[in-house]
């Protein structure tokens, strides 16, 4: 994170909002286009962000385990803070996918959870859809599983669900270089937000074929797409899924956060405006 979230206020929010994310979650999509990727360096601040996003990259590299971090980082987070994240992400983690495990009901895995807020928000996200469509006969459980126990005990006391039928759980846990303890096939479906983006290739073939293994219908995945110091972006994500008997449906290169070649249109300047990329995929 290159901003800050301290002294938020309301012009914060109101600024993201005015994304028009509420009436068109796939704002991203419309935005997009292969030219803005370039003008979007006209902006000063993008090129000052992206500065220094890089330099916390680099030290992170230097100086710490990436494993030892992820795992052991106390990370606690208010709820402004957090609902400010969860708005803010909506931009690039849209519901790509999303109908189709509501549809589905069953059980769900969000792989790096984090602080719960795109399990929070699939909550959200399935219990509108279920009452446009007059669904009252399904059930889902949500399961997220994290590294960090700090931020699995954020989950914990900041997700709410107000519907009976979506029930949830957080466990600290690994799918990297350990078997996740789950028999094969378990969930109907699954959610991976930021995580391949970290892992180098042993890691990510790891990961992928204990997420790929324990799940039955259909994976969502956002990741970034843009090469940063310390990152893994990749543009084979759709092999390596078919490889594992998955067949993408659906995907989406935005970037992350409106254009603009002015400057960056998050207030706060929490990242750079970079590359992303959403997919759905489902079991062959």
């Amino acid at each position: 994170m290159s901003g800050d979230l301290e002294n938020l206020t309301e012009k914060d929010f109101s600024v993201i909002k005015r994304w028009n994310l509420e009436s068109d979650p796939f704002a991203a999509v419309k935005d997009y286009s292969p030219t803005k990727t370039e003008r979007r360096w006209k902006a000063a601040d993008q090129i000052e962000v992206y500065k220094n996003y890089v330099a916390k990259r680099n030290n992170y590299i230097l100086e710490k385990d990436f494993d030892n971090y992820y795992k052991k980082a106390d990370k606690p987070i208010d709820f402004l803070r957090w609902k400010y994240l969860m708005l803010r992400k909506a931009w690039f983690i849209m519901p790509l996918g999303w109908d189709k495990i509501a549809s589905k009901g069953g059980k769900v895995a969000d792989f790096g959870c984090g602080d719960g807020d795109t399990v929070q928000r699939l909550i959200d996200f399935i219990d509108n859809y279920w009452k446009k469509n007059n669904i009252i006969d399904k059930k889902i459980h949500i399961t997220g599983i994290d590294l960090n126990f700090s931020r699995i005990e954020n989950a914990k006391k900041l997700v709410k669900s107000n519907n009976k039928n979506i029930t949830f759980e957080f466990n600290q846990g690994s799918f990297v270089g350990e078997k996740i303890n789950y028999t094969d096939l378990y969930f109907d479906s699954a959610l991976v937000t930021g995580v391949f983006e970290i892992l180098d290739d042993e890691q990510f073939d790891y990961a992928m074929n204990e997420i790929t293994r324990v799940t039955s219908f259909g994976i969502y995945i956002e990741d970034l797409f843009e090469k940063f110091p310390g990152g893994y972006p990749r543009d084979t994500l759709g092999k390596s899924l078919y490889e594992r008997k998955f067949l993408t449906k659906k995907r989406h290169i935005i970037m992350s956060e409106p254009f603009s070649e002015e400057s960056l249109q998050d207030p706060r300047k929490l990242w750079p405006n970079l590359l992303d990329q959403n997919i759905w995929a489902e079991r062959v």
